[in-house]
C-alpha cells in the first residue's frame, strides 16, 4: 500500500519541481550580448569584414606635449571600413615633462578636432599622472565630440579612484599591460567583485594575447590585437568576449 502510494505521489512532485524550476528559468535576467569593438592601430588594416553599420574604434594619431609645444603625429597607415561602419576616433596622449599651461591646453584641443575628422565618437588614451590630471580634466570639458570616452588604467577603476566628476560617457578599463596591478586585479575578477567606480562597469578591454581569468559584466568589449586583423582574429576576438 505505501509503496503504489508513493509510486502515485512521484509523477506529482516531479511535475511540481519541473515547472517551478521552469519558472525560475524564465524570471532569472538575461544578460545580453555584449558589443565587440576592435581597436585598429597604427599598422595597415582592413576591417571590412567587422560588417556594415558595426562599432571600429580607429587609431587617428597621436599628440606629444613636449615641452610648451604640442606635437601631431596623424595616423599613417591605410584603413579600410565596412559601410556606414561606427568609427570611433582613438587618439593617444603622451608627455614630456609638459608645460600644461592654458596655451598648450588649447593647443590640444585644437589638435584633437583635426584627429577627430566627425567620427561618430571619440576616444582619448592618456595615462595622465597624479600631476596631470588636473590638466586632463579640463582637457576633457573642453573636447566637442558627439560621444566621448576614455581609457582608463584598470587602477583608476580599483583603489586609485578620480573619474566619478569627469565629463565622459563611459571609461575603459584596460584590463591588460597592467604591470604590478595585475595578479591583484585578475584575483578580483576571478572572485566577481564588481568593479568599484561605476564609470568601468558598462566596458572593458582586453587583449588577444592576455586571457583574463573571468570576463567582467560589460555592454561594450574592447579588443586590441598586437597583430593586423584578420578574418580569423576576429572570430577568435568575439568567442572570446562571449
Amino acid at each position: 500500500m505505501e509503496s503504489g502510494s508513493w509510486r502515485c505521489r512521484t509523477p506529482y512532485t516531479f511535475w511540481v519541481r519541473f515547472v517551478v524550476a521552469l519558472l525560475w528559468l524564465l524570471v532569472l535576467p538575461v544578460r545580453p550580448e555584449p558589443e565587440v569593438i576592435p581597436w585598429a592601430w597604427e599598422r595597415r588594416e582592413d576591417l571590412r569584414f567587422v560588417g556594415e553599420g558595426k562599432s571600429v574604434a580607429w587609431y587617428a594619431g597621436i599628440i606629444t606635449l613636449d615641452g610648451e609645444r604640442v606635437r601631431v603625429e596623424p595616423r599613417r597607415n591605410p584603413l579600410r571600413l565596412a559601410k556606414n561602419a561606427h568609427r570611433i576616433a582613438v587618439i593617444r596622449i603622451e608627455t614630456r615633462r609638459p608645460a600644461l599651461d592654458e596655451r598648450q591646453l588649447r593647443d590640444t584641443l585644437r589638435a584633437i578636432d583635426k584627429l577627430h575628422r566627425n567620427a561618430e565618437e571619440l576616444q582619448l588614451d592618456f595615462d595622465a599622472t597624479r600631476g596631470e590630471r588636473a590638466f586632463y580634466r579640463r582637457l576633457l570639458n573642453g573636447v566637442r565630440a558627439k560621444r566621448l570616452s576614455i581609457t582608463a588604467l584598470a587602477s583608476w577603476c580599483y583603489d586609485d579612484r578620480w573619474l566619478g566628476e569627469l565629463p565622459i560617457d563611459e571609461a575603459v578599463p584596460m584590463f591588460f599591460r597592467m604591470g604590478a596591478d595585475e595578479r591583484a586585479i585578475h584575483a578580483r575578477l576571478q572572485r566577481g567583485e564588481e568593479i568599484p567606480e561605476p564609470r568601468c562597469r558598462m566596458s572593458a578591454g582586453i587583449s588577444l594575447d592576455e586571457p583574463l581569468p573571468r570576463m567582467p559584466a560589460a555592454r561594450r568589449i574592447w579588443i586590441f590585437n598586437p597583430a593586423r586583423w584578420t578574418e580569423e582574429t576576429w572570430t577568435l576576438a568575439q568567442r572570446r568576449a562571449r
